[in-house]
């Protein structure tokens, strides 16, 4: 009797044994497949210094309005429409186009976290807003159509609009301060942006990793020059 007690003591050892170098080694190979995932997902994003984040992009028509003394200093060319106008103030009519740009290059693997292929970020990821004039400017004065064609026979040409474009360059900054407001602007923002992380990670791959980003994980940054 005393033997059959030994043989199961021992033969509990025994599996004790296995079972504990096989929970080992289970933990080893996950730790590893966990550490390939890591090296993995930071290398896919680190190949990109900005990723453009598709979808989110806002089309806008900033407005800027000049008093009469204001415009008394711009050049001859645009005399005779300040002269039209008279009292009046010019109002310029400017299309500016908003981008968000995720900064990627500067993530490691402290910055985010990988459970069951989905990625989350301890910190947050940097976004870079960036507006540019996108088309003419144009001289705005609706409620006068003969000062309307006026002004778009003297804006039409290529100085006319180089001179514009320089005026209106302070709006440029103050779409992106605006934009960086704006509540539906910045939700669709995270969705995008999600799904444009998601993509890089799973084009040519079978990994199936996920992303999960909130307003939280995104910091906007306006890098717009602001006007002295």
């Amino acid at each position: 009797m005393k033997r059959v007690v030994q043989n199961v003591i021992t033969f509990m050892i025994i599996a004790v044994i296995i079972m504990g170098g096989f929970s080992i080694y289970r933990s080893y190979k996950h730790n590893k497949e966990l550490e390939k995932t890591y090296d993995f997902v930071i290398s896919k994003f680190t190949e990109k210094n900005e990723l453009v984040v598709a979808d989110a992009t806002v089309d806008t028509n900033a407005k800027k309005t000049f008093t009469p003394e204001a415009t008394k200093e711009w050049p001859s060319w645009i005399q005779p429409l300040v002269k039209l106008v008279s009292s009046r103030r010019i109002e310029l009519k400017i299309p500016v186009k908003t981008e968000f740009k995720l900064v990627l290059n500067e993530i490691d693997k402290d910055d985010i976290s990988i459970k069951d292929n989905k990625v989350t970020f301890r910190k947050p990821l940097t976004v870079n807003v960036d507006s540019q004039i996108e088309g003419d400017v144009e001289i705005v004065n609706s409620s006068n159509g003969l000062l309307d064609k006026a002004a778009d026979m003297l804006t039409s040409g290529k100085s006319a609009q180089e001179f514009l474009n320089e005026k209106a360059q302070d709006t440029v900054y103050d779409t992106s301060e605006y934009i960086m407001e704006d509540k539906d602007t910045i939700k669709k923002v995270v969705k995008s942006a999600q799904k444009s992380l998601e993509e890089i990670l799973n084009i040519s791959s079978s990994s199936n990793i996920s992303v999960e980003l909130t307003e939280d994980d995104l910091t906007f940054v306006n890098v717009d020059k602001k006007s002295k």
